[in-house]
């Protein structure tokens, strides 16, 4: 194809993909043809660089893996350190030794993530900022640390808000997997993301004993868990 011909063919083409007339994908298609009849076009007729990569956690999006990372970190290290404090109010007023026994173990791995969690924001250059919500935190102290609730109503209480363990850790299995640079976070996530599971089970295992399953447990006006 003569150099005047190529030219005029790509000028048409980048008019029409200018306008929307055109997808990406015919765009590229057309391009390729056009190259195989003669040198390589000029840098202004390439193809469009592919877009910048995003990140995503829930339903927020992010275009650095700093900010995906500074977020969920944060967010996570809020419910974790107020997870410790809530479940040590149930493990005070807790009347079966067994479950008492298990909530001390949960309140220990809640309040170490909520720790470890604000020292790597701090160490990554960003301050510890997100809170739950009051209204969230007055209704979960008042369920799980009043002694008139039975412990089995609060474990029924847990299962109903989380009755699949891998649901639950989906959100950190999904920062993880989006990690490429910053191995230290990703690393801590992964060792949390364990001790997480640790505790769903435990919780699961705990409703089995007790005759209570997440199949089983009705709709109510109860406290989320943290």
């Amino acid at each position: 194809m003569a150099d005047i011909d190529k030219q005029f063919e790509l000028r048409q083409l980048l008019k029409a993909y200018r306008k929307g007339l055109i997808s990406d994908e015919v765009f590229e298609d057309q391009m390729r043809e056009i190259q195989l009849g003669g040198s390589p076009p000029a840098a202004e007729f390439a193809p469009p660089p592919p877009p910048a990569r995003t990140y995503h956690v829930r339903d927020k999006t992010f275009t650095s893996e700093r900010d995906m990372l500074v977020c969920f970190l944060d967010e996570f290290r809020a419910g974790e350190a107020f997870g410790g404090v809530v479940f040590s109010l149930w493990a005070e007023v807790a009347k079966n030794p067994a479950i008492r026994g298990g909530l001390r173990a949960v309140c220990e791995r809640e309040a170490m993530h909520g720790r470890v969690l604000a020292a790597r924001l701090s160490e990554i250059g960003a301050q510890p900022s997100a809170t739950l919500p009051e209204s969230f935190r007055e209704k979960a102290r008042a369920r799980l640390g009043s002694a008139h609730v039975s412990d089995a109503d609060k474990v029924s209480d847990f299962l109903k808000q989380i009755p699949d363990a891998e649901a639950a850790v989906a959100p950190i299995r999904e920062v993880i997997g989006q990690v490429e640079d910053d191995v230290e976070s990703c690393a801590l996530l992964a060792g949390i993301l364990e001790d997480e599971l640790a505790t769903i089970r435990w919780f699961h295992e705990t409703g089995k004993a007790l005759g209570i399953s997440a199949n089983n447990t009705a709709a109510g006006n109860e406290a989320p868990a943290p």
